[in-house]
């Protein structure tokens, strides 16, 4: 059974650095039982504390479908992330979870989708494309990525790309810098996110997801719309405004909802009336 407030023990297993200030950790549970029955949907979130340093809520980044362990990628922007980014291989840490409601994936099954993500607000989005990549019979409809990030030194998950621009229609934006080939044969654009909305075709039955910064997701939903997006086939991620994870604390609150409980997937019908949603 369930206990949304029991803290278990993980053990990290490997450690890649994805850019100066963001690393990806991949872990196991201390127990064989525990390791077995943790199950979780692209876009839900997990609590991670170390002793001394508190707890925060990070996206889990991996297939759903790997049994045997699970990856989270953390920036390191405070104490407790600090803290975890000096930690090696065989240390240990704690986490409570999954919450939340994931991304909408019998949506994606069955309809075009395209994915907008902006800096690490592509964390997320890493599970679902994992996810995918081990089960394309189910996962056939067309999905499209875009990506920015203010740097080409900020970019997430570059080993992924070859594999990725295989499978997926993916284009990749920085605000600044110049146009050149990165990692895996990509070409990057300058500019900001928008600019690829309003350059590449979307295929207009798709739903969009969309993950970053406020001002991104408000400019992006803005353009969304000028190409005939239905309120309801936009979906943002809030994960930003999670705390406690089970909407004890009250601090994800937007306006009657709870990210942690309600989210943090919504759709764009259910928060465009709701002042501070974004």
């Amino acid at each position: 059974m369930f206990n949304p407030y029991l803290t278990k023990q993980v053990e990290i297993k490997k450690i890649w650095r994805e850019t100066e200030a963001v690393k990806r950790f991949m872990v196991e549970f201390k127990s064989i039982n525990d390791q077995k029955y943790f199950k979780f949907i692209p876009g839900q979130i997990i609590e991670l504390s170390l002793p001394g340093y508190n707890e925060a809520p990070f996206a889990i980044c991996s297939s759903a479908l790997s049994t045997n362990n699970f990856q989270v990628t953390i920036r390191k922007a405070g104490r407790l992330t600090g803290a975890i980014h000096n930690l090696k291989i065989g240390d240990v840490f704690g986490i409570r979870g999954p919450y939340g409601n994931g991304f909408p994936m019998d949506k994606i099954k069955s309809r075009n989708s395209l994915i907008i993500a902006g800096g690490i607000g592509f964390i997320p989005f890493r599970s679902l494309l994992m996810t995918i990549g081990d089960d394309k019979i189910n996962y056939s409809k067309h999905l499209q990525i875009f990506y920015g990030a203010k740097y080409e030194s900020d970019l997430l998950f570059k080993s992924e790309y070859a594999r990725w621009k295989k499978i997926f229609d993916f284009y990749i934006t920085l605000d600044q810098g110049q146009r050149k080939k990165i990692l895996g044969g990509m070409v990057c654009d300058i500019g900001l996110i928008t600019k690829l909305i309003q350059k590449v075709h979307v295929n207009p039955d798709s739903i969009a997801i969309i993950c970053g910064p406020p001002v991104m997701c408000q400019f992006v939903i803005n353009e969304l719309k000028k190409i005939n997006f239905k309120d309801k086939d936009i979906y943002l991620s809030l994960e930003r405004k999670m705390e406690c994870g089970v909407g004890v604390c009250e601090h994800c609150a937007v306006g009657s909802k709870f990210v942690c409980k309600d989210g943090p997937i919504f759709r764009w019908s259910e928060l465009k009336d709701i002042k501070g949603a974004v």
